[in-house]
Order: C-alpha cells, then structure tokens, then sequence
C-alpha cells in the first residue's frame, strides 16, 4: 500500500494512507534503500485526506537523519540559525 510520510522521529513515524490500520498491526515502511518495522499505535480519519497511521518503530528500527533523511524534512534551528530550510533544500527542487 502506498503511503505519504508526515512526520518521523527517533522512535516513531505517521503515514498517512487510504485505508484504516489496526490497532498493534505490525507494518513496515519502504523507501528506496531503507525500511523501518514497528507497530500502529493510532490511526484517525481525516476527511477527505485519508488515514493517519502513527507507528512506534522497533528499537533496531529506529530512524536516523544519517541514513535517511526525507526530501521534504524541515529543519528547525534556533539562535541566529535560520528557522527553517530554504526552498530548495525543503523541496528538494
């Protein structure tokens, strides 16, 4: 099934889909060159948009910027760091 990812963390990440996910169903999460394994937490319905599928990933599947960072990730820093990614890094255009 075909997902979009909206947000990861360490130890977690939200798909969201077009069909419900049960509730400790075990899933796994492909891109091109890694996967990540865990188990939905929560899943709700957002008309029209689909699913939201929270995951709790495996601790040998935990997620690090190191090996897989989505072209789409927004970067926050503070201080006198930008607050947020330029266009082209944050849109991978």
């Amino acid at each position: 099934m075909l997902g979009n990812l909206e947000e990861i963390g360490e130890w977690f990440a939200e798909v969201l889909t077009e069909c419900a996910f049960p509730r400790d169903a075990v899933v796994r999460i492909v891109s091109k060159a890694h996967q990540l394994e865990g188990v939905v937490e929560d899943c709700t319905r957002e008309r029209p948009l689909g699913f939201f599928v929270r995951v709790r990933l495996k601790p040998e599947s935990r997620w690090s910027d190191s090996w897989f960072t989505p072209k789409h990730l927004l970067q926050l820093w503070s201080g006198t760091q930008p607050k947020a990614s330029p266009l082209k890094a944050a849109s991978g255009y």
